[in-house]
């Protein structure tokens, strides 16, 4: 009895070492997320960089529709909709080489964006080769489709529905299947289809 004792007391104090330094941790992280929203780049600056790109109308879709999912998840809202507006600033320059769009991109946002929202611009294109692995990596490949079979519809955004969203999706996959594989994602996220493409929609209806 006596020895399990004296054998408790060592572990105790080892036990309390192990939580505090991860509470530590925790702190420390939280902390450096604090200061990488600081220092992270406006959405008035970033609307600067992307303003004369080809693309700027999707830029701005998506960035919408990603700040509303974000609020679905509880995640930084500032953070998702920075990476939908600025995950095609190189689209211009990469028009011949495609397996370049979005790691040039992630290249030239180095230091005005976090690397979590940086690795999501790089793996949004699945010819860079880059896996995604996040919520955000798998957000932003869903969307960024939702958006464009949006801008192909013939519909008013406030007569948009799920169901005309859920048809052009099918009718797409013939020739560009990997619209539908991308929006489909949404379950790797947790996410049902129907409840997905409705919070995407809910931005451009207003």
């Amino acid at each position: 009895m006596a020895r399990v004792l004296r054998r408790y007391r060592l572990i105790l104090p080892f036990s309390y070492v192990v939580r505090k330094t991860l509470t530590q941790h925790k702190e420390y992280k939280a902390a450096d997320e604090k200061a990488l929203l600081i220092l992270m780049i406006s959405r008035d600056e970033a609307i600067e960089l992307v303003s004369g790109l080809s693309r700027f109308s999707h830029l701005l879709m998506v960035s919408a529709m990603m700040k509303k999912l974000a609020e679905r998840f509880g995640e930084n809202g500032k953070k998702w909709e920075l990476t939908g507006l600025l995950h095609d600033l190189d689209i211009d320059d990469t028009q011949n080489d495609m397996s370049k769009h979005g790691v040039i991109a992630a290249e030239r946002l180095e230091g005005k964006l976090p690397e979590i929202c940086l690795h999501a611009i790089r793996a949004h294109d699945f010819r860079t080769g880059v896996i995604p692995m996040s919520k955000l990596d798998k957000a932003l490949i869903a969307v960024d489709s939702v958006a464009v079979l949006v801008e192909r519809m013939k519909e008013s955004f406030q007569k948009l529905s799920t169901e005309a969203l859920k048809i052009k999706m099918e009718d797409t996959s013939h020739e560009q299947p990997w619209h539908k594989d991308n929006i489909l994602r949404c379950g790797e996220i947790g996410i049902r289809l129907d409840e997905f493409l409705s919070i995407c929609l809910e931005p451009i209806r207003s």
